[in-house]
């Protein structure tokens, strides 16, 4: 009698896959492990800088969209003497996840995720300023960076001169000042189109 478990091609085929089964040996499972330990670190690198990029584009498009429409709404204006935070933000001239709502209204107050933005008439209301307060130092570089833009006349980092006019920003004191401490004060200036 033949036996019928051998010559069964799908019993020999279950057998054969069965003996060859082991699992990870211990050298395998080491360059996981120490793969996985890469990609983490790289991660804890990587991913910080990234959100903290995010964040400061959010901001900088915000001031995009702010300063022009400040601009606009006060062409027919002799100063920016009237200009207030409330103002900005109930009229709408910044989006709304800046705008602070008790209720389901606006409260006047703009709130960025770290602290406040403040707009105010300056150089007797011929200009105005944003104020922007407890921004981190990843996020104040990248910002300060974006006063290269023409709509911003003058800019400082913790009271300290990075723009002094439209042409000039300096970047060695941006990196200087948004690293000499944790949160930093960033004031930025503009005047009518």
């Amino acid at each position: 009698m033949e036996n019928t478990e051998t010559n069964n091609p799908k019993k020999r085929l279950v057998g054969s896959i069965n003996s060859k089964q082991g699992g990870f040996g211990l050298p395998e499972l080491v360059i996981v492990l120490m793969i996985a330990a890469l990609i983490a670190a790289a991660a804890m690198v990587v991913v910080p800088r990234a959100l903290a990029s995010i964040r400061a584009d959010k901001v900088v498009d915000e001031f995009n969209t702010a300063i022009p429409a400040i601009q606009t709404a006060y062409q027919n204006q002799t100063s920016f003497s009237s200009l207030t935070t409330a103002q900005v933000a109930l009229n709408g001239w910044v989006g709304s996840s800046f705008v602070e709502y008790t209720a389901g209204v606006p409260t006047g107050k703009l709130l960025t995720q770290w602290g406040t933005l403040t707009f105010a008439p300056i150089a007797s209301g011929a200009q105005a300023q944003g104020t922007l307060d407890k921004v981190p130092s990843k996020e104040c570089v990248k910002i300060a960076n974006a006063f290269t833009n023409d709509l911003y006349l003058a800019a400082t980092i913790n009271g300290t001169a990075v723009k002094t006019n439209v042409n000039s920003v300096d970047l060695t004191a941006i990196g200087t000042q948004c690293s000499s401490t944790t949160t930093n004060t960033i004031t930025f200036t503009f005047g009518r189109s």
